[in-house]
C-alpha cells in the first residue's frame, strides 16, 4: 500500500498537465488591436436624410509585459490628421460634404475619439466630440476584430441626437482611377475640364495622390496629404501655386450590374465654391 501513494501524485500530476495543455486553465483573453484606419457609419434616430461617417486613424497604446510591446485597449484619434466627419447620402453611400450632420457647439469645437476595448468579440466603447458636440457609444466588437454594431447617445448640450452606428476597418488607399477634373486654378470650377488619371499610393497614415492633366492642362504633379478611413486630404503645388484637395474613396453605380460596385475617388478643390453646385469630381477605375 505505501508504494501506492507515489503512483497516486504522479496520476494527480499528469493530470493537471493535461488540464493546462488543453487551454482549461488559462490567463484572460488577449486585449485587442485595432489600431489603423476605421469608418464608422452613424445613423440618427431623428435625421434618416443623410448619414455621418466618422474617418478615423484609430490610435491604441501600448504596454510593456514580459518585455513584450501589447495593446493595452485604450482608443485615441484627434486632430485632423487622426479623424474626420464627413456625410454621405444613405442610399448610395456618396459623399455628400466633407463635414459631419450636427451644427458646431461651442466657440472652439473639436473633433477628437477616446475610449476603450477589451477582447475580440466583447465590448467596445468610446467617447468622441463631432464639431463639439459629445456622444457616447457603447458597442460590440467582431471575433476578427474588423467590425463593430453598437448604439450612441448624445450627452447633455449637443445639438444633434443619439442613434445606431456600424464600423469597417478600412484597407489602404491605391489604384489609378481616370476621368474628368476641374482645372486646378479654376476656383469656380465653371471651365474647361481636363482629362485627368489619378494613382493613389498609401504609406502608414499619408497618401501620395498623383495626378496627369491632359487637354486644358497637360502636365502632372503630386501632392500628399493624411488619411482618415476613407477620406483624406493632399496638397501640393501646381504652376507654381498652391493648391489641395478633399478626397473619398467610394463605390459608385454601376449601369452593367446595375450594383455600386466601380471603385472611385471624389475629388473636390478646397479653393472651389460650392455654392455653383459643380465642385467635386468622380474619377473611377477604368472599365473594360
Amino acid at each position: 500500500m505505501k508504494r501506492m501513494f507515489p503512483i497516486v501524485v504522479l496520476i494527480a500530476a499528469l493530470v493537471m498537465l493535461l488540464s493546462c495543455s488543453n487551454g482549461k486553465v488559462i490567463g484572460p483573453p488577449a486585449i485587442a488591436n485595432i489600431s489603423g484606419s476605421w469608418e464608422f457609419l452613424v445613423t440618427s434616430n431623428t435625421n434618416n436624410a443623410s448619414l455621418t461617417g466618422i474617418e478615423v486613424a484609430l490610435k491604441e497604446g501600448q504596454v510593456l509585459i514580459d518585455g513584450v510591446v501589447q495593446p493595452n485597449g485604450q482608443l485615441s484619434a484627434s486632430g485632423t490628421n487622426q479623424i474626420a466627419f464627413i456625410t454621405l447620402d444613405p442610399s448610395t453611400l456618396d459623399i455628400t460634404a466633407f463635414s459631419g450632420n450636427c451644427p458646431p457647439n461651442g466657440s472652439s469645437p473639436v473633433n477628437d475619439l477616446i475610449g476603450s476595448v477589451s477582447s475580440f468579440g466583447g465590448p467596445l466603447s468610446f467617447s468622441y466630440h463631432e464639431a463639439g458636440n459629445l456622444f457616447n457609444v457603447n458597442a460590440t466588437l467582431s471575433g476578427d476584430g474588423q467590425s463593430m454594431t453598437g448604439t450612441i447617445t448624445a450627452q447633455a448640450g449637443s445639438n444633434c441626437s443619439g442613434g445606431t452606428i456600424t464600423g469597417t476597418v478600412v484597407p489602404k488607399l491605391s489604384g489609378t482611377y481616370t476621368g474628368q477634373l476641374c482645372q486646378p486654378l479654376d476656383n469656380s470650377c465653371l471651365g474647361t475640364n481636363d482629362s485627368a488619371t489619378a494613382t493613389l499610393s498609401q504609406s502608414g497614415t499619408t497618401l501620395t495622390l498623383s495626378l496627369l492633366l491632359t487637354g486644358a492642362d497637360n502636365t502632372s504633379f503630386t501632392m500628399t496629404g493624411p488619411v482618415n478611413g476613407r477620406a483624406f486630404s493632399a496638397q501640393g503645388t501646381f504652376l507654381g501655386q498652391s493648391v489641395s484637395y478633399y478626397g473619398y474613396y467610394e463605390l459608385t453605380f454601376d449601369s452593367l450590374t446595375q450594383a455600386y460596385d466601380i471603385p472611385s475617388v471624389y475629388l473636390v478643390n478646397t479653393a472651389c465654391n460650392p455654392s455653383t453646385q459643380t465642385c467635386g469630381n468622380v474619377l473611377t477605375v477604368p472599365q473594360t
